[in-house]
């Protein structure tokens, strides 16, 4: 099946793509979920952990979903469990 850019869904007919109730909608302000994970918090215990900056900290824990408040939140202890998708249900 091929890709098609006028297409937002895979499997989206042509037909229904011209009409306009049937087009796919985009979300106009996605939820963005950011998550602190185990590793995250591990991290911010050890040594020199205060110099890090954003990228370096995402590296180390490979959480690509880290910002910049939540590395500031790590910095100062402040975040004692994993949040998101890393937390234990």
């Amino acid at each position: 099946m091929a890709i098609r850019p006028d297409k937002n869904v895979l499997n989206e007919h042509a037909k229904f793509n011209t009409v306009e109730k049937y087009k796919a909608k985009a979300m106009e302000n996605p939820v963005l979920v950011a998550d602190v994970s185990q590793v995250d918090i591990d991290a911010s215990k050890s040594r020199g952990y205060s110099k890090i900056d954003l990228a370096t900290a995402r590296e180390l824990s490979g959480n690509p979903t880290l910002t910049a408040k939540e590395l500031k939140d790590l910095k100062e202890k402040n975040v004692k469990e994993p949040t998101g998708k890393y937390k234990k249900d």
